[in-house]
């Protein structure tokens, strides 16, 4: 591991020096006695690790940090301060130093536990550092993409990944993964950005954080990261979402959210521009929430409506979805898809002639435009709502009672009440069901209810005992039995999983 020494005093350099000279891991890259020299000999000799003071002429070691910064190196820094100027260490923490190491303390048993953490650390990082790997994509995708605010912990997760950034003009862009298959995304050559890390947001969506230069008024950040983003656009011939900028790293997650909900914009539009927040993110987070509850209610509905009356709710409730521009779009294509697979299976047991099933899956999974998923999926609904006479004839009668079965199957009902509704004995029914659905009256039904337990189960957020009521189990303990023979686990588990 090449070290970089960076302090103004001799006597601290010499000291310095001595140690790295004890430590059998380490070799000395230089010695310089300001940022502006030490900028000079990082360029030539590439060091592993830089000790650097914070107080020094001409460049000090914060200016020196963020010039190593802006190189893209992954080079450890480590600076060396007093305690008088404690402010100032914990200022080049947040900037993107390692770690500190105050001076009343540099006693050689000290300064070689540092440099065996920066070896391991070094050597885990394989020398070059870990930014390109796939270990340190997961990372930074994971800790990128939570809920919360970062904390200290989080930030010390990404600097061991090699991603290091300014508490000053952080910002984020999102296009659609799709945009980016061949050359990749490409950047301006001169623009005002340095772009700190990039990772898979979602399926359909890549996002990159960086800074914006220092010292820029509020208005001038976000007119420069306006400008810098519609160069973007335009050489990548893409559509673009932004955030807003902030000056705190732990808001980061969210400015990755935004611009993930600014890029939904395009989703609806269909228009290969930049597009930038409409609204504060805790206002589209509550449409997130608000879409969500639609959705419940609308899951249970489409259940127990006739074929001609779900494609109308259907119809209406996806055009609203693109009216509001709902912003979560992964949530949008999951409730198309879940609907596609549901329509499939329905389509397949009536005997309707379909699209192979892989391939409508695929468009599904691909498509980055509203008005294809509707398509595909209104296309799967009106098929299977159509007079079309299955494979296997059924009979008037248990063509009926399928429909009465799926539009009150969340209601305690028997085999016997099915049969008085479509007029036959319960016994004679019972058989002729089975001659022609091929399952029995029990479990048809089962399945039916299992089947929408697990819709109930990934989208939302209501207590298993609920679930189990809602798809027609009063009792939780004989819901969840049932549940783990079919599936192999226990609603909770199964949620858990998923």
């Amino acid at each position: 591991m090449k070290v970089l020494i960076v302090d103004d005093e001799d006597i601290i350099c010499e000291w310095l020096q001595f140690c790295i000279s004890q430590n059998p891991v380490c070799q000395l890259a230089g010695v310089a006695h300001n940022g502006r020299e030490a900028l000079e000999v990082f360029r030539a000799s590439q060091p592993d690790l830089v000790l650097t003071d914070i107080k020094m002429p001409v460049m000090d070691g914060l200016e020196l940090l963020h010039a190593i910064r802006a190189t893209g190196s992954s080079a450890k820094v480590v600076v060396l301060t007093a305690f008088a100027e404690f402010d100032m260490a914990r200022q080049a923490l947040r900037e993107g130093a390692d770690e500190y190491l105050l001076k009343t303390e540099m006693q050689n048993d000290a300064l070689q536990q540092l440099l065996g953490r920066m070896s391991r650390q070094h050597n885990l990082q394989g020398g070059a550092g870990l930014v390109g790997s796939a270990q340190a994509h997961a990372i930074i995708r994971k800790v990128l993409r939570r809920q919360g605010e970062l904390s200290e912990e989080d930030l010390a997760e990404l600097r061991r990944c090699g991603v290091r950034w300014r508490d000053n003009g952080l910002f984020a862009l999102a296009v659609w993964k799709q945009d980016l298959m061949g050359a990749g995304l490409t950047f301006p050559q001169e623009g005002p950005a340095h772009h700190v890390a990039g990772f898979d947001y979602t399926d359909r969506i890549y996002v990159v954080v960086g800074n914006l230069p220092r010292a820029l008024s509020e208005n001038e950040k976000a007119r420069q990261l306006t400008q810098y983003a519609q160069q973007t656009q335009r050489m990548n011939d893409c559509m673009v979402g932004i955030s807003a900028t902030t000056d705190q790293m732990r808001q980061i997650p969210s400015l990755a959210r935004q611009a993930a909900f600014s890029l939904a914009q395009g989703f609806y539009t269909g228009k290969k521009r930049l597009y930038e927040p409409q609204k504060p993110l805790p206002a589209l987070q509550e449409q997130v929430r608000g879409w969500k509850a639609q959705v419940s209610a609308l899951r249970l509905g489409l259940y127990r409506q006739r074929p001609a009356q779900r494609c109308e709710s259907l119809q209406a409730f996806l055009d609203e979805t693109a009216r509001d521009r709902m912003p979560a779009v992964e949530l949008v294509t999951k409730f198309c898809t879940d609907l596609f697979e549901q329509f499939y299976l329905e389509a397949k047991e009536a005997g309707i002639a379909l699209p192979p099933q892989e391939e409508v899956r695929e468009r599904l999974a691909q498509s980055i435009s509203m008005p294809e998923t509707t398509a595909l999926v209104m296309d799967f609904a009106r098929q299977c709502a159509l007079a079309v006479q299955p494979e296997k004839p059924r009979s008037k009668a248990v063509n009926l009672a399928v429909e009465y079965i799926r539009r009150h199957f969340a209601e305690s009902i028997s085999l016997e009440q099915v049969a008085a509704e479509v007029y036959l004995n319960p016994e004679y029914f019972s058989r002729v069901f089975k001659e022609e659905m091929g399952v029995t009256f029990v479990n048809f039904l089962t399945e039916l209810r299992l089947k929408h337990s697990v819709r109930l189960l990934e989208s939302t957020a209501l207590r298993v005992q609920d679930v189990a009521q809602q798809v027609g189990y009063p009792n939780v303990s004989y819901f969840s039995t049932t549940f783990k023979k079919r599936y192999g686990m226990s609603p909770y588990e199964y949620r858990r999983r998923n």
